[in-house]
């Protein structure tokens, strides 16, 4: 017996193993990214109508390029069915949810080829175990369309009303349906194949008539998923008439899973002589991160690989496209993009001064890249300097992590700086001993840039994390103390070129008044940087008079970007000159900075930027 069972998904996320289970990247045509082998994207497809059909994009391109299978199927990537005998306990919505994709997991619910083989059997669809609206206060299946956020009853009666004129003989079963409480959702099952071809030639007639007769252009995001969501009701039209039209069939149910962390592991993109990099940021820091992936590249081996990787939660398909252009016609670089913001969804996190949620991200590097021995974390307002293959080679020494000793903090310390309010107001020192727990204040390291040897990491990390964040508690410099906190005692202090704050303006003031050691590193460190840090709130973007500004425009010419930081930081000093009536000296600094012979030019930049700095002029007189 030959059973497929399609998994969709739109995003890299932890698969179940076996023959049975096949991953297919839904949307393909609009990403830039290979997740899966097989995309929804050649042959016959409509891989462009995913953001309106969503999981149904992978089902038709199943339908029309397939063949031969005894069964076929569709899941979803955190949702499956249980083939188990052993029924668990479900939420509201009829799920039973688990917290990961593990071992564990896959026993419980006999996810495997053996298991489906065993539940499948001589059945002709396995079905979603019904669900009953009335859990979510709705009355009828048709009052529960209605009732949904996202949902516009007129396309659904649109929808029924298609059915009954091309399919009269569906009409009582759409009745049943629609006042029935109780429904299958969720687009999953297992059926044999001519029943699934028989399904897909109605269901995919009726949607695309429905697609000619309805106006999407006012709808919302979540608006236009319309095709989706109602063929979750379609498809129980389907299902009725056929159980009535076929006495004999054979139906069987299982449960629905829900997987609330449906990413545990990151698989490495190269077999072997790769640097694995981290970084983590959001959509609005793209630029300032693609300078930053600009110098890794350039200073980059051609017999090396190097396996870029970006945590985050919310950066656009256009901004993964620029960033990935990067590296075009280079082999040995990959640039991918993992989300792993529901990993910290359930926590409160606190964020202040400049910082984003997003750099709570890399708590989660031990846990997610454990398929990797080491890897490196680097901040994205950095610019690289030197190859990090020489990085990813130090000797850590058998220490867990390397790091930069943090010399702003042996500052901060020295100086008697207060902590924030919220933590007690206490001097740098009495802070980090008392409230963060550490003995030894002067180990604390700067998180910018870190080299994990992940193997040698307790297992007890994540829940460690966990633990801290679920607390509740506030830290004066975030997930920085948070490290800080996990890691005192198994820290290899790296040399500190490789991670040179730019100054933040106060090279002559602060840092002139560290410890002589400290000042003495520092200030050595800076004649020759092998990575560039603007730490702080003066990035040179927005002061591009700042210590090394230079060394970020120089990269940001070689991106896509350039012109949007300058004409942006443009506008928004001209702006603030018109508000406050005085002369912008932000404006002639960038014209300044950008306009000197540090790279070459082309015209139509040289002429762009003559265009800013006769503005520049026009205020400043």
């Amino acid at each position: 017996m030959k059973t497929e069972i399609y998994i969709a998904a739109h995003r890299e996320a932890d698969m179940l193993s076996g023959a049975c289970f096949i991953p297919i990247q839904v949307g393909k045509s609009l990403s830039n990214e290979d997740m899966y082998p097989t995309g929804d994207d050649t042959g016959d497809n409509i891989s462009e109508k995913n953001h309106t059909f969503c999981e149904l994009t992978a089902l038709y391109w199943l339908w029309k390029n397939t063949s031969g299978q005894d069964y076929v199927g569709l899941f979803h990537y955190r949702r499956h069915l249980n083939f188990s005998l052993v029924e668990g306990p479900e939420d509201q919505w009829g799920m039973v949810v688990y917290p990961a994709m593990d071992d564990e997991y896959v026993d419980a619910n006999n996810l495997t080829d053996d298991g489906v083989s065993f539940f499948v059997g001589e059945n002709d669809i396995v079905l979603p175990k019904r669900w009953d609206v009335r859990q979510a206060g709705s009355r009828t299946m048709r009052e529960h369309y209605k009732s949904g956020g996202h949902h516009n009853i007129k396309d659904y009666d649109r929808a029924t009303e298609i059915i009954k004129k091309k399919y009269p003989a569906y009409a009582p079963f759409v009745r049943k349906v629609n006042e029935s409480s109780q429904g299958y959702f969720t687009n999953m099952f297992v059926m044999k194949r001519d029943i699934f071809d028989q399904y897909c030639s109605w269901l995919f007639d009726v949607l695309f008539e429905l697609e000619r007769q309805i106006d999407l252009s006012a709808y919302s995001i979540q608006e236009d998923r319309v095709f989706g969501y109602i063929s979750e009701w379609l498809f129980n039209i389907f299902i009725e008439k056929y159980m009535y039209d076929h006495k004999e069939v054979k139906v069987r149910e299982a449960q629905r899973t829900f997987v609330e962390n449906p990413l545990t592991s990151v698989t490495p993109f190269f077999d072997e002589n790769a640097v694995p990099i981290v970084l983590s940021f959001n959509d609005a820091f793209t630029p300032y991160a693609g300078a930053c992936i600009q110098s890794i590249i350039n200073t980059s081996s051609a017999d090396t690989n190097y396996d870029i990787v970006v945590i985050n939660d919310d950066i656009s398909d256009n901004s993964k496209t620029l960033l990935t252009s990067l590296a075009s016609g280079r082999a040995n670089i990959s640039i991918r993009f993992i989300e792993v913001g529901f990993i910290f969804d359930k926590f409160d996190l606190d964020t202040h001064m400049h910082f984003s949620r997003e750099t709570y991200y890399r708590l989660c590097i031990p846990e997610i890249f454990s398929h990797y021995s080491r890897i490196i974390y680097i901040d994205s307002d950095t610019i690289i300097k030197r190859d990090l293959a020489q990085l990813f080679a130090t000797d850590l020494q058998g220490k867990m992590v390397g790091a930069v000793r943090d010399c702003v903090m042996t500052g901060f310390r020295k100086l008697r700086i207060p902590s924030m309010a919220e933590c007690g107001g206490l001097d740098a020192d009495s802070y980090l001993r008392g409230y963060v727990g550490m003995p030894d204040p002067a180990g604390y390291f700067q998180a910018g840039v870190m080299v994990f040897d992940l193997p040698r990491i307790d297992g007890a990390y994540p829940d460690r994390v966990r633990s801290i964040l679920e607390s509740g508690r506030r830290y004066w410099f975030l997930d920085q103390d948070i490290l800080n906190l996990l890691f005192q005692g198994n820290v290899h202090y790296l040399d500190m070129q490789w991670n040179v704050y730019h100054g933040n303006g106060d090279v002559h003031t602060f840092f002139a008044n560290l410890p002589s050691d400290i000042r003495k590193a520092y200030m050595d460190a800076r004649k020759a940087p092998y990575i560039i840090h603007y730490a702080g709130e003066k990035k040179p973007w927005s002061f591009p008079l700042i210590d090394f500004a230079v060394d970020f425009w120089t990269v940001l010419r070689q991106t896509p970007w350039y012109e949007f930081v300058v004409m942006r930081n443009a506008k928004g000093a001209s702006e603030t000159a018109v508000q406050h009536g005085s002369i912008i000296v932000g404006l002639r600094d960038i014209a300044r900075a950008v306009a000197s012979p540090i790279a070459p030019l082309g015209s139509k930049r040289r002429s762009a930027l003559r265009k800013i700095y006769n503005v520049a002029q026009k205020i400043r007189n």
